[in-house]
């Protein structure tokens, strides 16, 4: 079952705004994985990856090339058939010494490989998901090979879009993001480093595809009028000072192993 998606790459083109700024994103977390890959995060002698989520491809064919240089097996699972063939088609032609299968469907629906994996990966892509967090997380450990490593990538604490936007417009709290994963991670015993990397939103020129994103649904006319108003006229000045349009955030790398 194809999931319709919220975000499509236009929006995602448009809220990030320019490609420099949105290069400079992905470029950070690239190179965390590239320097470390061989130290403390123990991926670089890979031969298998799980790519949860991974789009059209951009970023994981780059991730491939200069992080995983063993690599013969690549598995995706992701939710939009447009993205799946886009996935398939620029990993073959990028990466041809790598075998590269494609699931097209949600992660929630999916059952599993063919066999077990060095890593499982998630980058932002968590927020989209429906299943509770310890399951998911679960789940994704069971699919690792012994010594695998599991590696999520998402929004950290500090200023983020819940807690600008959270109860003004009475969004439920976003489970999936660094402080509910530690919580997770401390009570079910899993071995876990947490790596904090910088990251920002740029926010000019916002409309109603914005809003879809942070609500998880289709906004109403009113619900886009009043939270772009909200957004501009009040918690852009909270954060935003001589940052030139940008929303400071910061992301997270976690590196999670087997108990």
């Amino acid at each position: 079952m194809e999931q319709q998606l919220l975000v499509p790459e236009c929006w995602f083109e448009a809220s990030f705004n320019d490609a420099c700024h949105r290069a400079d994103h992905e470029k950070i977390l690239l190179d965390f994985l590239h320097s470390n890959g061989g130290g403390v995060l123990g991926i670089s002698e890979a031969k298998s990856l799980l790519s949860v989520g991974p789009g059209n491809g951009r970023l994981d064919v780059e991730i491939v090339k200069k992080c995983f240089p063993k690599l013969t097996q690549y598995y995706g699972v992701e939710a939009s058939t447009g993205y799946s063939i886009a996935l398939k088609k620029t990993l073959v032609q990028e990466c041809s010494h790598v075998n590269v299968e494609i699931w097209n469907q949600v992660v929630e629906e999916f059952e599993g490989l063919p066999g077990k994996v060095d890593v499982v990966m998630f980058t932002h892509v968590a927020y989209y998901l429906h299943g509770t967090l310890r399951e998911i997380l679960h789940r994704s450990m069971n699919w690792l090979a012994p010594g695998g490593v599991f590696l999520l990538n998402i929004t950290s604490d500090g200023p983020h879009l819940w807690s600008v936007f959270g109860e003004r417009f009475d969004i439920p709290e976003l489970k999936f993001f660094a402080p509910n994963i530690r919580e997770i991670l401390q009570d079910d015993g899993y071995a876990w480093e947490e790596y904090q990397l910088p990251c920002s939103l740029n926010v000019r020129n916002l409309d109603g595809r914005f809003v879809n994103f942070l609500l998880n649904r289709k906004a109403t006319p009113d619900e886009v009028q009043n939270c772009l108003r909200f957004i501009y006229e009040e918690a852009l000045p909270q954060f935003i000072g001589a940052l030139d349009d940008s929303l400071p955030l910061k992301q997270s790398v976690f590196k999670i192993t087997r108990k």
